[in-house]
């Protein structure tokens, strides 16, 4: 397998097809499986990393439409086009409804295939990068909820207190979250590692404390 390239699984029941559309997909580097039933395409699914699935509408059996719900309710992070010789208005919406990105009508030209492809890719690489970002501001917030300036400034200061070894002082009313505030600066400091231990002082009689 090609190293830093997509993988992508193709599916038909024609074997023309399928020879076709990977020998054009190949030489533009990308790995390439394929699959001439939904069946064998399930199987590959479960024991391979798949990035795009370009499946056929109408095939023997199990057709295309299955195999897409079957991709978007298994496999959400992987990408889906459908291919058909058999265009209508009502099998292109419950495709894209049901998940797929694009829909593309044979005979199509290899650019039009490749077109298609990039822009898919594409778009999973975006939702790759968002969800990346998100897991990074849930770590630094912690489940700190809210948008605010002022919540966005709290942001920003347990962002400074994470780099420092000072003692950090958390002032407020009760229920204001100060515990939430603490621990976000916990983990996601260099003692990220070790366990933070929250003490109710308020629980303790003044002379024991």
């Amino acid at each position: 397998m090609k190293k830093n390239k997509e993988i992508i699984l193709i599916v038909d029941d024609s074997k023309e097809t399928l020879e076709l559309i990977k020998r054009n997909l190949t030489s533009k580097s990308y790995n390439v499986f394929t699959a001439s039933s939904v069946d064998s395409a399930i199987n590959i699914l479960e024991s391979s990393k798949i990035d795009l699935v370009i499946t056929d509408l109408k095939m023997p059996g199990i057709n295309g439409l299955d195999l897409v719900r079957h991709v978007r309710e298994n496999y959400k992070e992987i990408e889906i086009m459908m291919i058909t010789g058999y265009p209508t208005v009502d099998t292109a919406v419950k495709a894209v409804k049901l998940g797929a990105e694009e829909y593309l009508t044979k005979p199509f030209t290899d650019d039009e295939l490749f077109t298609i492809v990039e822009k898919v890719l594409a778009k999973q690489k975006m939702k790759t990068s968002k969800k990346k970002e998100t897991k990074k501001v849930i770590a630094l917030t912690h489940e700190i909820i809210g948008e605010s300036k002022v919540i966005n400034d709290v942001l920003k200061n347990i962002k400074k207190a994470t780099t420092t070894i000072a003692t950090v002082l958390i002032t407020g009313e009760s229920g204001t979250g100060k515990e939430l505030v603490a621990r976000a600066i916990h983990y996601n400091s260099s003692r990220a590692s070790f366990r933070f231990v929250p003490v109710n002082c308020g629980g303790i009689p003044e002379g024991l404390l």
